[in-house]
């Protein structure tokens, strides 16, 4: 099975993050023996195909994707989430993605929130939550 366009706007992303030497970059799982010392972005991606998209084909066919990433940025105290949530922004605020055969417009900011704590997993976590979106075309 070759990867979907919906992986390869995921993948970019967290390619984007990974070149960050200082983001640890997670896709929707956090594994066992995760340090939270270290802290890590979590990432849930979410693409959509508006059919009003200003790209779309002369046959009215959707080919304009909406990328969002829902980004926790987790560290143990709230300064160590804040850092995170720093080194996140430099990294894909108003940058593009690259997704073999798109066109990536720039990487917005749509929203953040303030950390907030997190003791489910028996450890306090400070977990600041912030989401990116950009559009892309073929």
């Amino acid at each position: 099975m070759s990867d979907t366009l919906e992986q390869l706007h995921a993948q970019a992303f967290l390619d984007l993050l990974g070149a960050n030497g200082e983001l640890i970059p997670l896709d929707g799982f956090v594994p066992d023996g995760t340090d939270p010392a270290k802290g890590y972005v979590l990432v849930y991606t979410n693409v959509s195909w508006p059919g009003d998209g200003a790209a779309n084909a002369i046959n009215a066919q959707a080919v304009t994707a909406v990328a969002e990433f829902n980004c926790h940025c987790v560290g143990l105290t709230a300064a160590a989430s804040r850092a995170i949530q720093a080194q996140l922004r430099v990294t894909v605020l108003n940058k593009r993605l690259t997704v073999a055969g798109r066109q990536s417009g720039l990487i917005d900011m749509t929203d953040s929130l303030a950390p907030s704590r997190d003791e489910t997993t028996g450890t306090l976590l400070m977990d600041a939550v912030v989401n990116y979106s950009v559009i892309t075309t073929p």
